[in-house]
């Protein structure tokens, strides 16, 4: 099984200020592939570099080559349309490109966001590591 990480995820991953770190880099770690997007890493950037981790841009820019870098990861270029996702509100547009994404490439979302988890368009394509039940 192979992964196309959320945001989230990768934050936990890179920053031990994140609640789920620990977790989150061990599940990482054990992966022997995982992908990543354009949206996903600039995702990543944005957030970094926001208040809630307040990241140097230098910082986010070394731990994301870091992450890139690694032999198990694999860059998955968006190939996805915006219309091609399925109806959703405006919190969700992202969430709901990701998963078509994912679909398309036979990788499943892995995410920290349970709500996500939750919509119908995400029901076998967004998975929580740190839930494996996803009940």
């Amino acid at each position: 099984m192979s992964w196309l990480i959320d945001v989230n995820i990768l934050l936990a991953s890179r920053w031990k200020t994140h609640a789920d770190h620990e977790a989150v880099r061990e599940w990482l770690d054990a992966q022997p592939e995982f992908h990543t997007t354009p949206i996903v890493e600039l995702g990543f950037m944005r957030v970094s570099l926001s208040p809630a981790y307040s990241a140097t841009w230098k910082d986010a820019h070394r731990s994301l080559t870091s992450l890139l870098s690694r032999p198990e990861h694999r860059f998955l270029p968006d190939d996805v349309s915006a219309t091609e996702s399925p109806e959703s509100g405006y919190k969700d547009t992202r969430d709901a490109h990701l998963t078509i994404l994912a679909r398309r490439h036979g990788l499943i979302l892995v995410t920290l966001d349970e709500s996500l988890i939750s919509k119908h368009w995400a029901r076998g394509i967004a998975f929580n590591p740190l839930k494996p039940s996803n009940d």
